[in-house]
């Protein structure tokens, strides 16, 4: 009876939105009340997956990652009534009509409506304690490879990230331009310090106690401090989120109170504004940051839908469906910005970026990307049968982190790409996954020859008794 009454309850909904979308028009009033209707949306949909699914699970901290990114700034054009259609960039100005902006308002909520709607109904599905039955327990000879690893390949690594401050901090635009090309650090040496990274990755595979995970979690942190002071806002939130989600997972508690949770929240957006001037070379302080000027300057990402509504009949170098960018792209080997990477890889950031202004695309400019408008590139029928197997794939992965040994090793990856997909692409990279799971078949193979197996470890004994 439950479930009869929560698809009826979706069906209205769709059919509310398929006739709010032929109602769309150039009305100031019909765009503020869309505004509203997003955001409450949102709210509504973080407010019940806190209740149903918890804080820091990887819908609801799918949910934060989208209000950082896009939401945030919708929020901050309904509360202080300034006009949502102008963007300014370092790089251009831009300016849309109601009913482009009312249209990409409408999708995204759409997009929120379709993916808790299913993540409800696949979470109700399958029980929690169906779920956790079959977790895995903790790998002793997994936590040696990766402490080996981490150890032995650390000097590398501080190596690499310093090359990569120094380098970035002379000349970033030429980087991004170039790509590979002008990566300033040498290949042998990103290929020796990768190992540090799978070290760090066998050590959360192997589901250490609480302790364990927590020095070596620091270790990776601070190793990797020279790349977030460039400005790597979203590697560095991405890592703060995971650390809370981990200790969810895997531990059944929180790691921090709610209350502390939100200050640290605010905290992050302060951090995280710092890094942005720090990027952009800006010597402002602590006075000058503010929540408006943050929320704005994220929510660039929600304005790729309305360029990709704008200017998507003058594409030029259109492949394929956007969404299908990162099973193709790594592979074709092409990276940086230039005509030959438009000609071979179809990413919504290249291409529009270059549609709209060629000179700035060649000159190193980008959008980023956006999994709403990749998805939004496929059509209505697509856009709505994609949104829902988003929430599919949220549920894939999360029983999979702690059944399967493998997506276990690649949480950090596979976590960070859904928090970020809202400023990212709707699929994680195939090329990336493929390469890992090479690297991960590799170094077992040659690891178990210098690494007794030893007995695998109790979970009730890794996590001192605690059963979770």
């Amino acid at each position: 009876m439950k479930n009869n009454s929560r698809i009826i309850i979706l069906i209205i909904s769709l059919i509310y939105f398929i006739i709010e979308r032929f109602l769309l028009n150039n009305s100031p009033e019909v765009t503020r009340f869309m505004e509203f209707q997003l955001v409450a949306i949102w709210g509504v949909a973080q407010y019940n997956s806190y209740k149903k699914f918890g804080l820091f699970s990887l819908y609801s901290l799918f949910l934060v990652g989208m209000f950082i990114f896009s939401i945030g700034a919708i929020f901050h054009f309904l509360v202080s009534g300034d006009d949502i259609r102008y963007i300014e960039r370092g790089f251009g100005n831009y300016s849309f009509s109601y009913r482009t902006i009312q249209e990409a308002l409408w999708a995204y909520s759409v997009f929120i409506m379709l993916t808790y709607a299913t993540y409800n109904f696949l979470f109700s599905k399958s029980s929690s304690k169906a779920v956790f039955a079959k977790r895995l327990s903790g790998n002793e000879q997994y936590y040696k490879i990766g402490k080996i690893l981490m150890w032995s390949f650390l000097a590398f690594q501080i190596y690499k990230g310093y090359l990569y401050f120094n380098a970035f901090n002379a000349n970033r635009v030429e980087i991004f331009l170039l790509g590979n090309m002008a990566n300033p650090v040498p290949t042998w040496v990103r290929f020796v310090a990768s190992f540090f990274e799978y070290g760090y990755y066998f050590v959360l595979a192997s589901m250490p106690n609480e302790k364990s995970f927590k020095k070596y979690t620091l270790l990776y942190f601070v190793v990797l401090v020279p790349e977030i002071l460039l400005g790597n806002r979203g590697m560095f939130g991405a890592f703060a989120l995971f650390y809370l989600w981990y200790n969810y997972t895997f531990y059944r508690k929180m790691a921090i109170k709610k209350r502390t949770a939100f200050i640290l929240g605010v905290v992050m957006l302060v951090i995280f504004q710092l890094m942005e001037f720090m990027r952009d070379g800006a010597s402002n302080g602590l006075a000058s940051v503010s929540l408006t000027k943050f929320l704005v300057d994220q929510g660039i990402s929600f304005y790729i839908l309305p360029l990709y509504i704008d200017y998507a009949a003058n594409l030029q170098y259109y492949l394929y469906p956007f969404f299908l960018y990162t099973i193709f792209g790594g592979f074709t080997g092409y990276t940086g910005q230039s005509i030959e990477v438009l000609q071979h890889n179809c990413g919504v950031g290249h291409q529009l970026m270059y549609t709209i202004n060629p000179d700035y695309y060649l000159a190193g400019a980008s959008f980023g990307s956006s999994s709403i408008t990749e998805i939004y590139d496929a059509g209505f029928v697509g856009f709505i049968i994609l949104s829902i197997f988003f929430a599919y794939m949220l549920i894939f992965f999360e029983k999979r982190f702690v059944s399967n040994r493998f997506i276990c090793f690649a949480c950090l990856m596979i976590f960070s790409h859904f928090v970020l997909s809202s400023r990212g692409s709707y699929f994680p990279s195939l090329y990336a996954f493929v390469k890992l799971f090479l690297f991960y078949k590799v170094i077992l193979f040659f690891m178990r020859h210098f690494v007794s197996k030893g007995p695998i470890v109790n979970i009730k004994k890794i996590n001192n008794g605690k059963i979770y």
